[in-house]
């Protein structure tokens, strides 16, 4: 029977005394393996359970598995230790045989590896990586995505932005020339319409040839001007229907960034557990074993270990 010993990890008092008892130790080897969630991860055990009177084949029911290296373990206890009672059972190669057959089925039952899962970015935790790691680590992921997401969308509306900016630039260069144009043809109709009540009023005859054409080309004139000042209101309509459509697009464009920050929120995330169960195949178990565990028994005979598992 394969027989340790751990060594103890702490001082015995006045009055104290050193007592070994009997525990039931399993090293193994497991292989979690996900095509899925991209997991092949190999993980060491270290399995313990304290011998009792019931010692069958479920044994390793309630045991404390530990990943990692085995502890550091000595070939013979201190000498003057007393020792706990060990089962029969502990006694005959035979039980380790079906003890070590046990542990193979408890860790296949048991043992899973426990990973988050972020479907919207489509990241699966590393073995060993805590849920906190695993977020911050979302969280770098979340900011470039964001960032490609946030370029597309740049690449979507500039153009459209460029065109209706191109478009305002245009119509604010119509309204000047057509202001400008109409401030023209209103001084030169003013002038005309003058010219044309001085002849009227202070020449020979009122009603002549030529004051009646002058007077028709004064009115001639202030048609046009009328058209011109019509022509600048539409302008100026069109204007501020292509200034609100800026502002809506860009509008648009701002909600279209706010949503997508609001969807890639590291510490916001929807996480899912995935449990990566063994198969019997991925699990080896190397050896099974007797361990001594160390006690400090003071003179009440209060037990207190001197271990760590």
């Amino acid at each position: 029977v394969p027989e340790f010993f751990l060594p103890r990890t702490g001082a015995l008092g006045p009055g104290d005394s050193l007592l070994y008892r009997p525990a039931l130790f399993g090293l193994a080897s497991v292989h979690f393996a996900n095509a899925r969630s991209k997991v092949d991860h190999w993980e060491e055990l270290v399995t313990t359970v304290q011998l009792g009177p019931r010692s069958g084949a479920n044994i390793w029911k309630g045991g404390a598995v530990q990943p990692g290296k085995p502890p550091v373990m000595d070939a013979e206890g201190e000498p003057g230790a007393s020792f706990g009672k060990l089962p029969a059972k502990a006694s005959s190669a035979k039980s380790y045989t079906v003890w070590k057959r046990g542990l193979g089925a408890h860790l296949y039952r048991e043992r899973v590896l426990a990973l988050w899962k972020c479907p919207q970015l489509k990241m699966v935790s590393q073995a060993g990586e805590t849920e906190g790691d695993f977020r911050a680590r979302l969280q770098q992921a979340a900011r470039e995505q964001r960032d490609l997401k946030v370029e597309k969308l740049r690449k979507k509306y500039t153009p459209k932005l460029a065109r209706l900016q191109d478009r305002i630039r245009k119509t604010e260069q119509r309204v000047e020339k057509e202001a400008a144009q109409y401030g023209q043809q209103k001084m030169q109709t003013a002038i005309s319409v003058g010219a044309t009540l001085l002849g009227a009023l202070f020449g020979r005859k009122v009603a002549s040839a030529g004051t009646v054409g002058r007077a028709t080309t004064a009115m001639r004139g202030v048609g046009r001007a009328s058209r011109e000042k019509q022509d600048i209101a539409r302008a100026r309509e069109d204007l501020k229907a292509q200034q609100g459509m800026l502002a809506d697009l860009e509008k648009e464009f701002e909600a279209e960034v706010a949503a997508v920050g609001q969807d890639l929120d590291g510490a916001a995330l929807k996480l899912d557990r995935v449990d990566v169960r063994l198969k019997k195949s991925d699990t080896l178990v190397e050896s099974v074993g007797l361990l001594w565990r160390p006690f400090r028994v003071d003179a009440d005979g209060i037990a207190e270990p001197l271990f760590q598992d």
